[in-house]
């Protein structure tokens, strides 16, 4: 392959994963101005009770990935609107949603990218004054350029399936070994933390696994974990200039993330085994990986 090729295949990329960003960002913005102020009032009431702070939490990873959820809360901690102790719940929480979102982006409905962004173009046209009605066109244009984003590296990913190079590369980040297994968390945490999205970094595994470049999940499985702790960076800058609660939240943020990583680690024949045994292809594996993995540790930590 000549450099040539190499270049335009890897702008491909970069311009599919600009997409997919774009498209995740319309949408969370789309959901969370429609739900105003009601959702974070709501936040605010039942965080005093850690099974409903976990509750409200996930519902807002759901919505708007676990770092905006994660803000809002060290912006309530530094207001005095909420205490460090009752912040830990929606911060596990908020780790559960960001799995779910993903969970629906793995199923690949990217052969319905043109036809949503045409519905998503048209509400918001014909919204007007129905703030509501152009919110919901805002949600399913992101809806459609996220997965427009999908196709655009799954074709830019394509034609390195069979050159070898990528694949060799991948290898050394497998959780097959001791070193792969570190390297890999270390390189998902840059890249994360580089976007400033864990999703970004879960939607390019993705469309590794669909395009056959990424055959298994040892493969997977560490840059998944890297990913989970890339994405405490936007929560850590965010609370500069905050108090020390605030700062200890993100912390917390950080070191809960860290801490279930090596758990994962030392459970590695386990997610291994059960994740594959759970069913679907690699791209549900990778999905039901990155679920599990913050599931299992949060209810290890929330009681």
């Amino acid at each position: 392959m000549s450099g040539g090729e190499i270049a335009f295949l890897a702008g491909q990329m970069l311009g599919g994963l600009a997409l997919f960003l774009f498209g995740m960002r319309l949408m969370s913005d789309g959901l969370r101005q429609a739900a105003g102020s009601r959702l974070r009032g709501m936040l605010f009431r039942i965080t005093r009770h850690r099974t409903a702070g976990f509750a409200a939490g996930t519902l807002f990873g759901a919505i708007v990935h676990s770092g905006p959820t994660t803000m809002m809360v060290v912006g309530f901690i530094n207001a005095g609107l909420m205490t460090l102790a009752s912040s830990i719940a929606v911060i596990l929480g908020a780790n559960v949603g960001t799995t779910l979102s993903m969970q629906l982006v793995s199923f690949r409905l990217d052969d319905y990218c043109f036809a949503a962004i045409a519905l998503g173009v048209a509400l918001e046209l014909a919204a007007g004054r129905r703030p509501l009605l152009r919110h919901a066109g805002a949600v399913v244009l992101g809806f459609g350029v996220l997965f427009l984003g999908m196709r655009v590296m799954g074709e830019g990913v394509g034609p390195l399936r069979t050159s070898g190079e990528l694949q060799a590369a991948l290898s050394y980040a497998s959780a097959d070994s001791v070193g792969g297994l570190l390297l890999g968390v270390l390189v998902g945490a840059a890249v994360t933390t580089a976007l400033q999205s864990s999703g970004a970094m879960i939607g390019m595994l993705f469309v590794l696994a669909g395009s056959g470049v990424l055959t298994d999940l040892a493969q997977a499985f560490a840059l998944v974990l890297g990913s989970q702790i890339g994405t405490c960076s936007t929560t850590l800058f965010g609370t500069v200039g905050t108090n020390i609660e605030a700062r200890r939240s993100a912390v917390a943020h950080l070191l809960f993330n860290v801490l279930g990583a090596g758990l994962a680690v030392a459970m590695l024949r386990f997610y291994l085994w059960a994740v594959p045994a759970i069913g679907g292809d690699l791209t549900h594996q990778i999905a039901n990986a990155h679920t599990l993995v913050q599931l299992v540790n949060a209810l290890l930590v929330l009681p």
